[in-house]
């Protein structure tokens, strides 16, 4: 048992923690909690681990937003956790006030517990691969590749998709790695998905698990080129090939190439030109600003993230400074735009502003059906919403929001068709518009419409551009004056 001391809001409170093995974060449905610090968005769903060891009591980071911080200092690898120490996520205060003794009876053997006690999940093992790569074959296609070995024979499959399940035939799911040979293997047993090749696996619940080099995982782990996943009695390896990836003259082209009319990032850029990008479901979004988004930064954060809820791709893309070119304007635009400027100066700060332009992009741009405004909090380093349309909250992929701040260019996309991604948004088509004022980076617009079949076109695009910077004017200039 462990005993806490949590400062939250200036307020203190002791708790005793049943266990010897926890992750503190915040509740969610994948992961037992076993110290929950809601309402601190701050926290990661899975923020830290603490546990005791040979007499002491351990902590570590489990990859979170914020990080976790142990007498100021910032926790990068697991380390001994002391009474009196404080430790800090998020917003919350933790001071360890001490582990008390099992409540074991004396004769019970070492492996005995009360079944009806929830214990915390064991932690995603650490591959013994990580900083390591395994050498792949030579002429690789682009693509998720899966080597696997069953009953002493191994075979290299290759998907042109960026998200598969695994398992046995099943009339209600589409599996892409049937292993109805394995006996072992449950009818949908694990699904495996890259972001920026980097590689996941996630048991789904199977009968006998999955394991990561020997060790069963409890939810997502990512994996890469060195570790063994185990699913029954099949061995797989696991990685990802994109297209600019391959050295060799005879590579596989990848199924589809971009060409958006704009040179690519930089490649230390962390958002770099993707051929789709993941839309993630959060609170809120952690914001990069300009000079923080090399890549190795980037891609760290990402690695701790859990599964996208789909995948957008790219349609049209048009820079701020084309907003205005002619041949390009919707016919409701013409329109609206003398008296725009008008209507926005009707407003007196920035939340009625908001709240008054998502309510009103359906009567200029015919298609929307939800829209949404982002704003950027310097002082948080958040991704917000600060205004959106119906009531559901949105999501967005924050990769390809940070692209458009980064690039100044605003753009239109499409959900990946279900052959590349299974897991379906409920929109079909969007608009993402950087809202940028005297350099200045304030947030996204962002335009959606959920009928099937649907496409934003580029008029559509620049007309929301159009619309974007002068709300950009109108929302910077009520900043200045503190509105």
């Amino acid at each position: 048992m462990l005993r806490f001391e949590i400062t939250q809001n200036g307020k203190a409170r002791e708790v005793k923690l049943e266990g010897d093995d926890l992750v503190i974060g915040r509740r969610n449905e994948r992961t037992a909690v076993g110290l929950d610090l809601t309402p601190d968005d701050l926290v990661s769903r899975t923020h830290a681990r603490v546990w005791r060891e040979e007499g002491e009591v351990r902590i570590e980071d489990l990859g979170s937003r914020s990080g976790t911080f142990v007498n100021g200092e910032k926790l990068e690898h697991p380390q001994v956790l002391r009474p009196g120490e404080v430790v800090m996520l998020g917003e919350t205060q933790l001071t360890l006030k001490g582990a008390l003794p099992d409540r074991r009876k004396p004769n019970a053997p070492s492996g005995t517990r009360n079944p009806k006690r929830k214990r915390a999940p064991k932690p995603r093992p650490k591959p013994s691969g990580q900083n390591e790569s395994a050498p792949l074959p030579a002429n690789a296609k682009v693509g998720l590749h899966i080597e696997l070995t069953f009953d002493g024979n191994t075979r290299l499959d290759v998907f042109d998709r960026d998200e598969i399940f695994i398992g046995r035939k099943h009339p209600e799911v589409d599996i892409s790695l049937d292993l109805s040979g394995d006996l072992l293997v449950s009818r949908t047993h694990a699904r495996i998905w890259q972001t920026r090749s980097i590689c996941w696996v996630e048991d789904l619940g199977s009968t006998h698990g999955t394991l990561v080099n020997g060790e069963a995982i409890d939810g997502a782990c990512v994996v890469n080129t060195a570790d063994k996943v185990q699913i029954g009695s099949t061995l797989l390896r696991i990685w990802h090939v994109a297209s600019t990836d391959m050295t060799h003259g005879d590579a596989a082209a990848p199924e589809e190439v971009l060409h958006t009319g704009h040179k690519p990032n930089r490649p230390s850029s962390g958002f770099a030109e993707l051929d789709s990008y993941p839309v993630y479901k959060e609170e809120d979004y952690r914001y990069y600003p300009p000079g923080k988004r090399d890549a190795e930064e980037v891609d760290a954060v990402m690695k701790s993230r859990k599964s996208p809820m789909g995948r957008i791709r790219i349609t049209h893309s048009r820079a701020l400074d084309e907003a205005f070119a002619e041949g390009t304007e919707a016919p409701a635009l013409v329109e609206i735009l003398p008296g725009l400027p008008t209507q926005l100066d009707a407003h007196p700060d920035v939340d009625s502003l908001s709240d008054w332009l998502v309510k009103h992009l359906s009567d200029w741009l015919p298609g929307v059906k939800r829209a949404a405004l982002f704003a950027i909090h310097p002082d948080t380093g958040r991704i917000r919403v600060r205004a959106h349309v119906p009531s559901l909250n949105p999501v967005m992929s924050d990769m390809l929001a940070h692209r458009a701040l980064e690039g100044r260019t605003g753009y239109a996309w499409v959900q990946v068709s279900k052959k590349e991604s299974v897991r379906r948004l409920s929109t079909h088509t969007g608009l993402y518009v950087p809202l940028v004022c005297a350099g200045r980076e304030l947030g996204v617009l962002c335009a959606e419409n959920t009928e099937a079949e649907s496409e934003f076109n580029e008029a559509d695009l620049a007309a929301l551009m159009v619309i974007g910077q002068m709300v950009a004017l109108a929302w910077g200039s009520r900043l200045e004056a503190g509105a």
